[in-house]
């Protein structure tokens, strides 16, 4: 017998995956919690083969674990993964800056504009999209897309960590003193000093986000 046709409006493969994520990094589906495959395809209106596949690749990202006829974990959130990531992500985030040579200069006002937001926003998750827009926006000149490429991938493994940073409005405003230090430098042409200061900035976040997971 035919499993039945999943409806028009059901979401597609790639939309599970986005959509299951969204819920992880927004703690929907919390850190150690057991994801019931039957109950979450009926609420996405899919059905769980493709839902299936969706977390075959979110394991694959490190963001759910399977275990023999237990089906799939969301992955605990861990220091070994935040000790691993985040150097690689400020050595390529500074290799990107300096990648983009003067054009960078060009950004100043658009980065002081979104770190003021950052400075004010209210919920994490305007916090989280602000921060992420800021870094974005800072190398959005850099001319290679293939770490580009990389470092979007790495601030996706990454965002549910952020997101538990982000809830604490005193490590939002440490973030926000490291961006303008870093624009100040802009601002001078000091662009050796900016890319130490971006290494800084992610650093600092890595050592606080370590304080705050009980793993100094």
């Amino acid at each position: 017998m035919k499993p039945p046709a999943e409806s028009k409006d059901a979401p597609i493969r790639t939309d599970l995956r986005r959509i299951v994520l969204d819920r992880i990094i927004r703690g929907e589906l919390a850190p150690g919690v057991r994801i019931k495959e039957s109950r979450l395809a009926e609420e996405l209106g899919a059905s769980r083969t493709p839902l299936r596949e969706a977390l075959i690749h979110l394991e694959q990202e490190g963001f759910v674990r399977s275990e023999l006829a237990h089906g799939f974990t969301v992955e605990p959130l861990s220091g070994r993964e935040v000790r691993e990531i985040y150097p690689i992500l400020w050595t390529l985030e500074a290799l990107a800056l300096r990648s983009s040579g003067g054009a960078v200069y060009s950004l100043i006002e658009a980065l002081a504009g979104i770190n003021s937001s950052l400075a004010v926003a209210a919920e994490a998750e305007d916090r989280l999209r602000l921060d992420a827009e800021w870094h974005e926006k800072l190398l959005s000149h850099c001319p290679n897309r293939r770490l580009n490429s990389i470092i979007s991938g790495l601030r996706t493994s990454i965002r549910r960590y952020e997101q538990f940073y982000m809830s604490d409005s005193a490590l939002v405003l440490e973030s926000v003193q490291q961006h303008r230090q870093i624009i100040d430098a802009l601002q001078t042409k000091q662009g050796e000093r900016a890319e130490h200061l971006l290494i800084v900035n992610w650093r600092v976040s890595m050592e606080l986000l370590l304080v705050r997971l009980g793993e100094p």
